[in-house]
């Protein structure tokens, strides 16, 4: 039986994750390749490879329920969300073993090993981190992996088995309410609850990659060089902490956070992780993620001009995260009904927001520490601004209301701005 393998993306990345498909092809043998695309096209009878697909039009998943999670869920989240119905629809289709890579991946060797695992395991996973290091060197911080999750979703195989189906309808329950990326409620996307797997499945059903090839990426470069011989990529550890001085091959990178239209360009960058170090040998990969990326530029311009279809109101203007979770909190809580929260109609949630002046063409989403004036200044205003609400209020009153802010930190927890 043909292996398979796919992605999920909007319909801007379809050029990346053909790059992807490419990749896999060149090394491995027998599998099909599927793009999942999270979005809608304008055109009517446009005309696509018959290996993408529509996942509005594909999947098991209720109208209803696709615009609610396409209007709650940001980007990210919402490609998330429907990864455990595109396992499901690949199972349906005859499919024995299937893995899910991100579009921003690219293959350097054979997946065959991958497969070969999954005829005795029901689910693959890779960790974001595979030494102890007691001196943690890594510029990711920790904190943020144990928000984020130990294993990095980025790629996930699954086998159609009893237990591989139970794990997915599992998922994509749980997904269906809770993919957002909520630091204080513990959830990061569909990752972090693939940390459920060690005490649901075991060691006889998870199966969890220590080959230093699986799964490279930008927060596991400080531990993993990369070594060429013979024209062929080997990973080993590169800090000391780590005696096992063992190489394994190269199988694939996930290139997270790169500026890819300056790949395009030749130039390498990186949009995200703070204060990543320059580590000279991984231009031995990403060279060559370069070159096919230039060279298969007319590919990856064919839809990246493409708008994503749920980034707005009907009326072009922008859906900003705090509306989404704000509706999120008012259909869950407040038990509120919006047929399509994307109409802007008379008692639309459109209306509600725009009635409380909560409608902006700023760039509201992009606001961050890294890109706002004087934040140290700004940090010492509000610094003042809670000195003096001590001194007003005193120790007692002061504790409890920092406390309380916790309940105000999810916008769900809003609703009060809308209900009459």
């Amino acid at each position: 039986m043909t292996n398979c393998a796919f992605t999920i993306v909007a319909k801007n990345y379809i050029g990346l994750a053909q790059i992807l498909g490419k990749s896999i092809k060149k090394h491995t043998e027998n599998v099909d390749f599927f793009i999942f695309v999270a979005d809608e096209f304008e055109q009517e009878g446009i005309s696509l490879e018959p290996n993408i697909l529509i996942a509005k039009d594909t999947l098991n998943i209720d109208g209803q329920q696709w615009t609610d999670m396409s209007f709650k869920y940001d980007l990210t989240e919402f490609c998330t969300s429907i990864k455990p119905s595109c396992f499901e629809y690949i199972f349906s289709q005859g499919y024995e073993k299937a893995i899910y890579f991100d579009p921003d991946i690219y293959v350097f060797s054979s997946i065959e090993e991958i497969y070969k695992v999954l005829d005795n395991y029901d689910v693959a996973l890779t960790p974001q981190i595979a030494g102890i290091h007691i001196d943690y060197t890594g510029e990711h911080p920790e904190w943020a992996m144990n928000v984020n999750g130990i294993f990095n979703l980025g790629f996930c195989g699954i086998r159609k088995s009893p237990k591989g189906e139970r794990v997915v309808q599992w998922w994509k329950k749980r997904l269906s309410d809770n993919a957002f990326a909520d630091r204080s409620t513990g959830n990061f996307t569909d990752q972090k609850w693939m940390d459920w797997m060690p005490g649901l499945l075991g060691n006889e059903s998870l199966y969890v990659f220590h080959q230093l090839g699986m799964n490279m990426a930008p927060w596991n470069y400080f531990e993993r060089e990369l070594i060429s011989e013979k024209g062929r990529l080997f990973v080993k550890y590169r800090t000391e902490d780590c005696s096992d001085q063992e190489r394994h091959p190269l199988v694939f990178i996930h290139f997270a956070g790169y500026d890819y239209e300056k790949l395009k360009q030749g130039i390498i960058s990186r949009k995200r992780i703070e204060n990543l170090s320059e580590y000279e040998d991984l231009r031995y990969a990403t060279d060559i993620y370069r070159q096919e990326i230039m060279e298969n530029k007319d590919i990856f311009d064919r839809y990246i001009q493409e708008t994503y279809t749920y980034a707005t109101y009907d009326n072009g203007k922008k859906i900003d995260s705090f509306h989404r979770r704000l509706y999120h909190g008012l259909t869950t809580f407040d038990n509120m009904k919006f047929e399509n929260p994307f109409s802007t109609g008379k008692d639309s949630f459109y209306e509600h927001i725009r009635h409380r002046s909560m409608i902006s063409d700023e760039p509201i989403d992009k606001i961050n520490k890294q890109n706002v004036s004087n934040i140290s200044q700004k940090r010492k205003y509000i610094g003042i601004l809670f000195s003096a609400l001590f001194r007003v209020a005193g120790y007692k009153r002061y504790v409890l209301f920092v406390k309380s802010l916790y309940n105000y930190c999810r916008p769900e927890w809003h609703g009060f701005l809308i209900r009459k």
